[in-house]
């Protein structure tokens, strides 16, 4: 593919402004798709926007959706009264998508409609934790590949539940060694949408220090992004690989607008 240029760490950037097409649905999905496993995380700019129906398309294109409640394109924006703290202004903790729920998704597919301008804040954190993997030790790794976690939340809107997960465990499609996690410990998320974390094994102490130090790790780590939103940027991500969350909103003109899609 064109026009592609590295993302920090953590992926890449495909900048449409210097090709002849600039419409999404035109890119070379078998290419796109490869790009995302490879990368890990892909920004597309300079691109044509979509409607809800010409996105969903372009998602079928790449797999089949995972439908919610409210079908298969959500809008993320700020609301008065969230159910799930994904609507609220505070942050949200590093994590997964489809956790909770009976399929994971391959990828998350968002497109940025408005961008708050105004404000500081509000961007969207990543963890390419496949790369962060590779770069540890190797007696690392074997101690987190015994560490089980443990999480609950009560069932919000389309989110909550009880999962027991590994800590590391291999990328299905790729095969390599990847994270599992969801940040404990957000102060942000103790009104809303709280989880519950334990490591099987560990005592309560225990388990909060091996928390407190992983939370630490991921969040000094050279393959932690965040990412500022641009009007009119698509952005998809290998939701197998990737952890991802939000900084919390600060200042006035809270008018962000996401289009998300999941695929399976």
């Amino acid at each position: 593919m064109d026009t592609i240029k590295a993302l920090d760490s953590v992926g890449v950037v495909i900048d449409a402004t210097s090709m002849a097409c600039q419409r999404v649905e035109r890119l070379n999905i078998a290419s796109l798709i490869d790009e995302i496993f490879s990368q890990g995380l892909v920004v597309l700019k300079g691109f044509e926007p979509l409607n809800d129906t010409d996105m969903e398309l372009v998602a079928k294109e790449i797999g089949p959706l995972l439908q919610w409640d409210f079908g298969y394109v959500l809008d993320l924006k700020i609301q008065e009264q969230p159910q799930n703290h994904i609507f609220s202004e505070g942050k949200v903790e590093l994590h997964w998508d489809g956790a909770f729920a009976s399929e994971e998704p391959r990828f998350n597919f968002f497109q940025c409609l408005q961008s708050s301008s105004n404000s500081g804040g509000g961007e969207t954190t990543f963890l390419n934790t496949t790369r962060l993997l590779e770069s540890l030790p190797n007696d690392t790794i074997e101690q987190w590949k015994q560490i089980r976690i443990r999480y609950e939340t009560e069932k919000k809107a389309h989110y909550g539940g009880v999962i027991e997960v590994p800590l590391i465990s291999r990328h299905p499609k790729t095969g390599k060694l990847r994270m599992r996690y969801i940040e404990p410990f957000n102060e942000d998320n103790m009104a809303v949408n709280p989880v519950e974390t334990q490591v099987i094994g560990f005592d309560t102490y225990q388990s909060d220090v091996f928390l407190k130090e992983m939370n630490s790790l991921l969040y000094s780590s050279n393959y932690f992004y965040k990412h500022s939103w641009r009007k009119g940027e698509f952005v998809f991500v290998d939701n197998l690989a990737l952890l991802h969350g939000r900084s919390r909103f600060e200042g006035s003109g809270l008018n962000r607008h996401l289009k998300r899609v999941h695929i399976l």
